[in-house]
């Protein structure tokens, strides 16, 4: 017996358009939930590290002197070393650079975006309601289309055929 299941791009397509969709929906929860104890912290930058090609800034929260439980993911540009989530800064020891913190939320990120200690430069204003139910609508966009999609594929191309 032979089976022929098309269906199967289209559910894969889809599930991978959901994903890329829902990127804005995990962000934007998680700063709605911890919106309260987010604040603007001055972050010194001290050391570049190349990390296998995943580079990132090490450093300290200004005014501390306990090391600070994050580091800032960090980007080559043209040869440049640069802040990934703020391609406008450049990495410089001794330099700070302000961004978004919480001592509460989780140090998560969604497919390479940060839903913690992001840079000011790079996200001016934290995201809110808007965004959230703007992913979600995009999210369940892709699902029905997407899902209504597998569907036709599966009914109108797939096949099972017998050999004798």
């Amino acid at each position: 017996m032979f089976r022929f299941s098309p269906q199967v791009i289209p559910f894969m397509l889809t599930v991978a358009a959901m994903f890329y969709a829902a990127q804005g929906a995990f962000v934007s929860f998680v700063h709605l939930w911890y919106g309260d104890s987010y604040r603007q912290v001055e972050f010194v930058m001290d050391e570049w590290h190349d990390n296998a090609g995943y580079p990132y800034v090490s450093g300290k929260v200004a005014g501390s002197d306990e090391p600070p439980p994050f580091h800032l993911p960090g980007k080559l540009v043209d040869g440049r070393k640069v802040l990934e989530e703020a391609p406008g800064v450049p990495f410089e020891a001794g330099r700070s650079v302000k961004v978004w913190y919480s001592p509460d939320a989780p140090l998560a990120s969604y497919n390479g975006e940060s839903a913690n200690v992001v840079p000011v430069e790079g996200l001016p204003e934290r995201p809110g309601w808007k965004r959230f139910f703007l992913s979600l609508a995009l999210t369940s966009a892709a699902a029905v289309i997407g899902f209504f999609v597998t569907a036709w594929v599966g009914t109108r191309w797939a096949r099972r055929v017998e050999l004798n």
